[in-house]
């Protein structure tokens, strides 16, 4: 797998009992809204206005890390060094392609591919890992609503009917159709639904939370091994 690898962190439920910080151990992390209340990833993507203000208030008027929002929210935070989610990488004429109908998770997939990570000498990402992009709702026959935060400031509660998802499988589609050269997966648990537009993408693949977990502890090892050679291979230099 390559190494120049990110994960964007959505809220679905689906990562409850995940612990989140480990993805810090493998590459660059976007993060999604609240996701700030359990971490502190390398950007944070707020497209909803009233997210930015929890965060402001929760970290005394401070942001932990580079913050996206959308274009119309900047002007209410002149004080701020926010900055714009990326523009679509395509046109489309349909409500469902305005950039204004396009969810947190998808601008945060699109500042993963567009921004570097230390030690990746300016490239872009290879390899994007979606955490929490369940799509689909929770409960007896899936009518409620999927997130982590439901029940919390600023989140629906939980008896909130689910989302519907069509928006955003057709988004992360054109994305997928998009960066062809990028390698996707969609880790979530084993049955779970993949949508037949995302199947279609070559690049496109899924593994289950267990596997996930399972390449965060060999990546590491791996890494920690590498270092380990270095260093020595250093030391019989300056013998």
């Amino acid at each position: 797998m390559a190494s120049r690898i990110a994960t964007v962190i959505g809220n679905g439920e689906s990562r409850k009992d995940f612990d989140i910080k480990t993805t810090n151990l493998i590459g660059m992390t976007v993060g999604c809204n609240a996701v700030y209340r359990d971490m502190t990833p390398n950007f944070l993507v707020c497209a909803d206005r009233k997210m930015i203000n929890e965060l402001l208030e929760a970290k005394d008027n401070k942001v932990p890390c580079p913050l996206y929002t959308r274009p119309q929210w900047l002007k209410s935070f002149p004080k701020h060094k926010f900055l714009e989610v990326p523009e679509l990488p395509y046109e489309g004429q349909e409500r469902i392609d305005d950039p204004f109908h396009w969810g947190t998770g998808q601008f945060a997939t699109l500042v993963a591919l567009s921004n570097g990570h230390g030690g990746w000498l300016g490239r872009k990402a290879q390899t994007v890992f979606l955490l929490g992009f369940d799509l689909y709702g929770v409960g007896k026959g899936q009518k409620l609503h999927n997130n982590i935060y439901k029940d919390t400031e600023n989140y629906w509660d939980a008896n909130r009917h689910a989302v519907p998802h069509h928006y955003w499988e057709y988004q992360m589609s054109k994305i997928f159709e998009c960066y062809p050269n990028v390698n996707f997966f969609q880790v979530n648990a084993e049955g779970w639904k993949i949508p037949k537009d995302w199947g279609q993408w070559s690049n496109f693949n899924f593994i289950t939370l267990d596997e996930y977990s399972e390449f965060i502890t060999e990546f590491q090892q791996q890494k920690i091994l590498k270092d380990k050679e270095a260093i020595i291979n250093d030391l019989k230099k300056r013998i």
